[in-house]
C-alpha cells in the first residue's frame, strides 16, 4: 500500500508534466517550422525590394544583360516581366513549365512556390518592368530530422527526472509556500495546495491564506483613504481657481447692472469680452480636471498648426494685455499636425498661460514651429525668469507647482496629451533669454 501511494503521487504529478512537455517540444516544433518559413519568405521579399529600389533609384535598365549579372551576384534566377507579360531573359528548357505562373504572379502575392522545387516573388520596378526572383524551395524541416528528435528524446527523459525529483517528500508544497511568502500582499489568486490537509502543512497553508486576506482588506482600506485624499485636493483646488473668474464675472455683471440705462451699450462693449475671458478660464478648468479624470484616446484629424495656435492666442489676447505680455507667432501656413484639435488647444493654452503668467511684469512670448528631423516643433520662448532646477526636473509631475496658489495640472495635463498623440513636451531655459517649452509632434504628411 506504501508504495502504491508513493508512485500514485508521483504519477499525478509527474505525469502531467511530462504530457506538457510533450505537447509543448511538439508544439515548439511546429511554430518553429513554420517561424522559419515565414523568415525564409520576409528575407525573400526583402532582398527582391532592396534589388528593385536598387535598380530604380540607380536607373538601369531592365535587360537581359542586367538579368545575368544580378543572378551571377545573387546566385539565383532574376528575370524582367513586362507589362505584356513577356519574360526577360526567356526562361531555361526545365523550367519553361512556369512561365504561365509567372506571367500571372502579382507584386501582392508576395514569395509563391512554383512546383515542389522553387519559390518565386515579383517586385515592381518601373511602371511597365516587374523584377522576378526564382529561387529552389527552401529546407526547413531541419527540426524534423533524426537528430533532432533524438534531442528532443533525450530531453523528455531529463524531463521525467526532473519531475520524480521536485515531488519527494512535502518539499513541492512548502517550497510554494517560502516562494510566496514574500509577495503576500500582492498575491492575486491565494490557492495554495494542502489546505485540506490536517498536519503542520495544512495549518500553515490555511495561516498564510487568512494572513493574505488581512492585508489585501488593509491595503483596499489605505487606497480607499487616499483617493478621498486625492479628492479632496483636487476638490479645493478646482473651487480655489474656479473662485477667481467667477468673482470677476459677478462684479463686471454688478457693474453693467448698476450702469445707467444709456450707458449700458458702451459698458457692455467694454464687459463683456472680460466675461468671455474669465468664462474660457472656467471651461479650460473642467477640461483639465475632465481630462485628469476620464482620459480617453484623442480622436485625430490633419490640423493647421499655425490656424490653431492663432486660434488659441486670439482666446487669451485680453489675458496677454492686462500682463502687458506682447505675443508674436512664426508658424508656416502648410505646416500640419495629425491631432485631436480640442486636446491640442488646451495644451497650447497651458503652455501660454504659464508663460503669462512668468512675465508679471511684462515681456514678449515667441511662438514658432517648424518640421526637424522627422518631427514637428512648436517652441513657446518667453523672456520671463526661467524655470528653477527643481521645476525643471518635476515640471510634469501632478500637484507640482513653485506659483503661490498654483494647482499644478497645467504641465502635467499638457505632457500626457502629447504622449497620446506619440509626441512629447520638453522644457528648458535659454540663458539670459528666459524659458523655452517645446512641443514635439510626429510629422504629418497628409495633404487636405
Amino acid at each position: 500500500m506504501d508504495k502504491y501511494r508513493k508512485w500514485g503521487l508521483w504519477l499525478r504529478i509527474a505525469l502531467p508534466f511530462l504530457l506538457f512537455v510533450v505537447a509543448g517540444s511538439v508544439i515548439l516544433c511546429a511554430w518553429l517550422y513554420g517561424s522559419a518559413s515565414r523568415e525564409s519568405r520576409k528575407l525573400f521579399a526583402t532582398l527582391a525590394r532592396t534589388n528593385a529600389d536598387f535598380i530604380r533609384t540607380s536607373q538601369l535598365p531592365t535587360s537581359e544583360r542586367m538579368a545575368t549579372e544580378l543572378s551571377r551576384i545573387l546566385d539565383l534566377q532574376v528575370c524582367f516581366r513586362e507589362a505584356g507579360g513577356r519574360i526577360i531573359p526567356p526562361l531555361a528548357e526545365d523550367m519553361a513549365q512556369f512561365e504561365k505562373p509567372l506571367g500571372q504572379l502579382a507584386p501582392a502575392m508576395g514569395a509563391v512556390r512554383l512546383g515542389a522545387n522553387y519559390d518565386a516573388i515579383a517586385t515592381p520596378v518601373d511602371p511597365s518592368h516587374d523584377l522576378l526572383l526564382i529561387r529552389p524551395a527552401q529546407d526547413t524541416t531541419l527540426l524534423l530530422r533524426p537528430a533532432t528528435l533524438l534531442m528532443l528524446a533525450a530531453f523528455w527523459g531529463l524531463s521525467l527526472v526532473l519531475a520524480w525529483t521536485l515531488t519527494r517528500g512535502v518539499v513541492r508544497p512548502l517550497r510554494i509556500l517560502a516562494l510566496r511568502l514574500p509577495h503576500i500582499e500582492k498575491d492575486d489568486a491565494p490557492v495554495l495546495p494542502g489546505t485540506d490537509r490536517n498536519d503542520e502543512i495544512g495549518l500553515l497553508a490555511r495561516a498564510y491564506l487568512n494572513t493574505h486576506n488581512q492585508l489585501v482588506a488593509e491595503r483596499d482600506r489605505r487606497e480607499k483613504a487616499e483617493r478621498l485624499a486625492l479628492l479632496g485636493k483636487m476638490a479645493t483646488g478646482l473651487a480655489h481657481e474656479i473662485n477667481n473668474p467667477l468673482s470677476s464675472i459677478r462684479m463686471h455683471v454688478q457693474l453693467m447692472e448698476s450702469a445707467n440705462p444709456a450707458e449700458l451699450p458702451a459698458a457692455a462693449a467694454d464687459t463683456i469680452p472680460t466675461i468671455l475671458g474669465e468664462t474660457s478660464k472656467i471651461e479650460s478648468l473642467v477640461n483639465q480636471w475632465m481630462f485628469l479624470a476620464r482620459p480617453a484616446p484623442p480622436q485625430v484629424s490633419p490640423v493647421g498648426l499655425g490656424e490653431l495656435v492663432e486660434g488659441v492666442v486670439k482666446s487669451l489676447q485680453p489675458q496677454a494685455n492686462h500682463a502687458g505680455v506682447s505675443i508674436a507667432t512664426e508658424i508656416a501656413g502648410d505646416l500640419r499636425v495629425h491631432v485631436d484639435a480640442r486636446r491640442v488647444r488646451q495644451a497650447v493654452g497651458n503652455i501660454i498661460v504659464n508663460a503669462i503668467q512668468a512675465m508679471p511684469n511684462g515681456g514678449t512670448l515667441r511662438i514658432t514651429g517648424h518640421e526637424d528631423a522627422g518631427k514637428t516643433r512648436l517652441d513657446f520662448q518667453d523672456s520671463g525668469g526661467g524655470f528653477s532646477g527643481e521645476a525643471l526636473l518635476h515640471y510634469a509631475d501632478l500637484f507640482y507647482s513653485e506659483k503661490e496658489g498654483g494647482m499644478g495640472i497645467g504641465l502635467n495635463v499638457t505632457s500626457e496629451i502629447m504622449k497620446a498623440h506619440g509626441g512629447a513636451i520638453e522644457v528648458a531655459n535659454i540663458p539670459g533669454q528666459g524659458a523655452i517649452v517645446t512641443l514635439l509632434f510626429p510629422t504629418c504628411h497628409t495633404s487636405v
